[in-house]
């Protein structure tokens, strides 16, 4: 079967993704993980017209803050310009470059993007209201065909749409099957068809589903196989519809992989516009990522930000310690405090890095757990790879999704039991010495203390992965990044989480470099 369907109608808002981010591991215990340079940046081609602008990446500063003043009557979230207005026009425009920008954005930093069938929730009045309009329509239609004589007003509304549906899964050089739909699905003929009383919806159906066929994705087949066997106009033509709509998802879908190479090369300029577009209506709209930035600037006196450039004034901060805060910054959403408001320029990135998160401590938390549990004597099981995957995924298994303290608290005596339970059995069938009852009590009551986020294990796991990940997006070049030491068995786990991270830092710096350098020149003056 074909497999056209994959495909959308080009987006208006298409961007690309960053290769940047992309992380290979080796093999072995210190195994190097080849990370791009996080300084790397797109090209400057135009996105849907929009002009190219400058980016700013070099970032020279001073290294002594200069505090703004603002009037001592204004409370500290009001600014001390006079009131603006907007239109609600302009209000509109923004929002809508903001919905462009997100998906741009979405395309651009996450390679498995793809468009989904929103699903409401099932006792949501939107998706009841849904389904009784949709209801509605289909049982007037019935009622039409099965009236004497038959009304065919809504069956014509009906393969009209089909029709329009079917050309819409067609590229612009598919000219001939383009013609065929047209042909065959002639509305001026359905109309000669409905006054002469000799339409045949049947007739109709069948050419549909079978062109449906041709079109359609691989995983549409069972769908297209079900429709095929239906005999009752209403349900077969109600099939016919909802398997179009998830045509036109993976038609959408199969757009944007296609698009992405261009997409990459000009997200960064059409992301900078739009975001403008939102400054130009939004009173003090960097606010958040002022305070963002200035809460992760380093001390003017501090080794890093003065070793560099020991002939610059007191007052003025280097093209070092400008990287420095940045760096600083971006390691800070990985470790995020919710009592800070989120950064306005990370606003579309928010969810992404929770995730991350989450997978940052389901990493240390799981191979905290095996490292306190391998440390025991447990004899050649110490050294046997196949048991440390095997113990590492039952583990994972038992931990679930438990991410908190309180989480971890009531799930760890489980994962205790499973990590004795599972040493037991193998130290059984290499015939070797049962595991001592003095060494399985440990074994649980050092587990069962990982539960906690300040335990000592898990304080040195969680440095060695923020130390890895800080070198990866450090990094002035491309060049490989040892795992740390004790985690070579998650370097798939860590550079995943490296690629993704390293990414969205080096997507996110192209695109606002311009405004954190301004932010940073307000509060100490940026050597050139």
């Amino acid at each position: 079967m074909s497999s056209n369907s994959d495909s959308s109608k080009g987006k208006e808002s298409s961007v690309d993704e960053k290769r940047e981010g992309a992380v290979h591991s080796t093999a072995g215990e210190t195994d190097p993980v080849d990370i791009p340079s996080s300084s790397n940046r797109p090209s400057n081609n135009n996105f849907e017209g929009a002009g190219a602008v400058g980016s700013s990446t070099s970032e020279d500063e001073g290294s002594s803050k200069r505090q703004r003043t603002t009037s001592s009557s204004l409370p500290s979230f009001v600014s001390a310009s006079p009131p603006g207005f907007v239109t609600l026009e302009e209000i509109m425009k923004a929002a809508n470059s903001v919905s462009k920008m997100a998906l741009a954005h979405d395309i651009a930093v996450d390679e498995d993007f793809q468009l989904e069938k929103v699903d409401l929730p099932s006792n949501s009045i939107q998706k009841k209201m849904k389904e009784i309009c949709h209801q509605a329509f289909w049982d007037v239609l019935k009622e039409e065909l099965e009236s004497d004589p038959p009304s065919y007003e809504r069956a014509l509304i009906l393969l009209e749409e089909i029709r329009d549906w079917l050309l819409s899964l067609l590229l612009p050089h598919q000219t001939k099957t383009q013609q065929e739909i047209k042909d065959n699905i002639d509305i001026d003929l359905i109309r000669q068809q409905i006054i002469a009383g000799s339409l045949d919806m049947h007739s109709y159906s069948q050419y549909i589903v079978s062109l449906m066929a041709r079109l359609c994705a691989p995983g549409r087949d069972d769908k297209i196989r079900e429709l095929t066997g239906l005999r009752d106009l209403i349900p077969l033509y109600k099939g016919i519809f909802e398997t179009l709509e998830l045509m036109r998802i993976d038609m959408a879908n199969f757009t944007i992989r296609m698009s992405r190479p261009h997409i990459a090369a000009c997200s960064v300029e059409y992301e900078r516009l739009k975001f403008d577009d939102y400054l130009k209506i939004t009173p003090d709209g960097l606010r958040n990522t002022r305070e963002w930035l200035l809460r992760n600037q380093e001390a003017p006196n501090s080794p890093s930000a003065t070793s560099s450039s020991p002939s610059s004034s007191s007052t003025s901060i280097t093209a070092h310690s400008v990287s420095s805060t940045l760096i600083s910054a971006f390691m800070d959403l990985l470790k995020w405090d919710d009592k800070y408001p989120w950064p306005e320029t990370m606003a579309m990135d928010e969810a992404r890095f929770s995730e991350l998160r989450n997978k940052l401590k389901s990493v240390e938390v799981t191979s905290s757990i095996l490292l306190v549990s391998l440390s025991q004597n447990i004899g050649p099981l110490q050294s046997s790879v196949d048991f440390r995957i095997s113990l590492k995924e039952h583990i994972a298994v038992v931990l679930g999704s438990a991410k908190t303290d309180q989480e971890l608290e009531s799930v760890m005596p489980n994962v205790a039991s499973q990590v004795v339970q599972d040493i037991s059995k193998a130290l059984k069938s290499q015939h070797s010495t049962d595991l001592a009852d003095e060494a399985a009590q440990l074994i649980v009551s050092q587990i069962i203390d990982l539960r906690h986020s300040d335990n000592r294990v898990r304080l040195i796991i969680h440095s060695r992965l923020m130390e890895f990940l800080r070198q990866v997006i450090s990094s002035e070049v491309a060049r490989p990044t040892q795992i740390p030491a004790g985690l070579s068995l998650f370097k798939t786990e860590i550079a995943g989480i490296a690629g993704r991270f390293a990414r969205l830092v080096s997507h996110n710096r192209a695109v606002f470099a311009e405004h954190y350098a301004n932010i940073l020149k307000d509060y100490g003056n940026v050597s050139q």
